[in-house]
């Protein structure tokens, strides 16, 4: 069975988010410092503070490679016809778009605020791509074969 448009689509918004998580990494490592001083809340460190500041540098790398090798692998088995990954890809969406509104409650610098409205209308879109009747009929006919006797 030929793959319908809505899971092409999907794909092409599975990359999206990666291209645009990959920007927003880069971003996050080269303005750490802004990140830092968002998180704090604004709260100046005094000249006498010895405490290491923190870094997001770390957490994000990893995080970045993580979810993107996850939703590209999910992305595979999607194409393939499975239909659970497609639940796994949803839930994924879902819980990168709960995260980047949590992280947009620390006023974050205005690049970082575009880019997860970005993310936002992207993870909105592949939800929606994921649960469209075409989609559904595809993993369906795939995961059901029909018995021919």
């Amino acid at each position: 069975m030929a793959r319908p448009a809505s899971v092409e689509r999907a794909s092409w918004v599975i990359w999206a988010l990666v291209v645009v998580a990959t920007a927003v990494t880069v971003l996050a490592v080269v303005r750490d410092d802004d990140l830092v001083a968002a998180w704090a809340g604004g709260q100046g460190r005094s000249v006498d503070d010895t405490r290491v500041p923190p870094s997001f540098t770390p957490v994000v790398v990893v995080l970045y490679v993580v979810i993107s090798i996850l939703l590209l692998v999910l992305l595979a088995f999607l194409r393939g016809g499975h239909n659970w990954a497609r639940h796994c890809i949803a839930a994924g969406a879902a819980l990168v778009a709960i995260a980047v509104v949590s992280g947009m409650r620390t006023d974050p610098p205005v690049e970082f605020v575009v880019a997860a409205i970005g993310i936002l209308v992207l993870a909105a879109v592949l939800l929606v791509l994921l649960y469209l009747p075409t989609t559904n009929a595809y993993v369906g006919k795939i995961a059901r074969p029909s018995r021919a006797s």
